[in-house]
């Protein structure tokens, strides 16, 4: 997991505001993070049931620390450029994002992320092209 200020010397996540459940978050869009992740105190304005996992799991954080994932709020609204999009986030207690979204996300979505420019471009099927 990464930290806000250790974002900017990475040339592969791209950081930004997306609408999560009608709410702006500050996002971070990651491909090294396989899932994707909110923290509870954005979590607890969605208005929607958490679920314990049956298998809690633990994410390592940058500076060595691990972080446990115990619940998971299911099929979130995460809004594009006015496009609905579907995800499942892990409920992690992060202080330098309200969001991480992970490759899961991302390919659902038919994301492509330029490294060059830090954007992110998603190429629904039959739809113009969002960036």
């Amino acid at each position: 997991m990464r930290r806000r200020q250790d974002s900017e010397a990475y040339p592969d996540v791209v950081t930004g505001i997306l609408t999560v459940q009608s709410y702006d978050v500050y996002a971070l869009i990651d491909p090294g993070s396989t899932l994707s992740y909110v923290t509870p105190y954005v979590a607890m304005e969605f208005g929607i049931e958490q679920e314990q996992l049956h298998e809690p799991f633990s994410v390592s954080t940058l500076v060595g620390e691990s972080i446990v994932a115990v619940r998971i709020y299911r099929d979130c609204v995460v809004t594009v450029r006015g496009r609905d999009t579907m995800a499942d986030l892990r409920e992690l207690r992060m202080i330098d994002f309200d969001v991480i979204m992970g490759m899961y996300w991302l390919y659902s979505c038919f994301a492509k992320l330029d490294c060059q420019t830090r954007t992110v471009r998603f190429e629904f099927l039959n739809e113009s092209v969002i960036e």
